[in-house]
């Protein structure tokens, strides 16, 4: 790997470096339910914040990317691939923790929250991570290395509510591959796409029942 910039920041482009700003806007609004839960509880928090980011990332979505969104049969068949690694890595993943399987029961109370962790988060967390993030690190290189790499650990780092070596690093793995799907379709809806099905499988495994 080498970098080809000497003086990174000052040759970097404005949207570069705006890129960075919104990547970190994005991370301090995540630690906003450390202040709203004890006003207003854990479930509003959650949802509230999801809900803040998604609106937030649709603006930067339709600001700068949506223009490049496009679909072809070239960029399908590079998304089917990676779905089929994807759920790889997940009925791996389900194996080494089967013994958490059938542990989520779905009612009333935790409905939206669960479409929101499999519908929206997928959304912003493909718009702030391999949007702005990837698209931050791409110009401080001249290899794909670096910012997936970078991209990647920050992503799985980032899930806190993992406190297993083993999950950060499918995590990890996992963001590798959406990386790649990101810079090959030039896509972002794509990558969504991949992740909202990940999500969806995930979720699938560990429903007990609904009521």
């Amino acid at each position: 790997m080498r970098f080809i910039n000497i003086n990174l920041y000052a040759k970097a482009e404005k949207k570069h470096c705006l890129f960075l700003c919104i990547f970190i806007l994005y991370v301090i609004i995540i630690f906003t339910p450390k202040i709203s839960i004890p006003v207003i509880g854990v479930v509003k928090s959650l949802q509230l914040t999801f809900l803040i980011e998604f609106i937030f990332s649709v603006v930067v979505f339709v600001c700068f990317f949506a223009k490049d969104e496009s679909i072809s049969i070239v960029k399908i068949k590079t998304t089917s691939v990676a779905l089929g690694i994807l759920l790889l890595i997940q009925f791996a993943a389900y194996s080494i923790r089967a013994h958490e399987a059938g542990l989520m029961t779905i009612t009333r109370n935790n409905i939206l929250t669960t479409l929101m962790l499999v519908l929206i988060v997928p959304f912003y967390e493909e718009v702030f991570y391999r949007g702005c993030l990837l698209g931050f690190l791409k110009p401080l290189a001249s290899d794909i290395v670096f910012p997936i790499m970078a991209t990647s650990v920050l992503f799985s780092l980032m899930h806190m509510q993992y406190n297993s070596l083993t999950d950060h690093f499918i995590l990890f793995f996992i963001s590798v591959i959406l990386c790649l799907v990101r810079m090959m379709t030039k896509s972002l809806l794509l990558p969504y796409t991949l992740h909202m099905l990940m999500n969806l499988f995930s979720f699938s495994i560990s429903i007990q029942s609904i009521y």
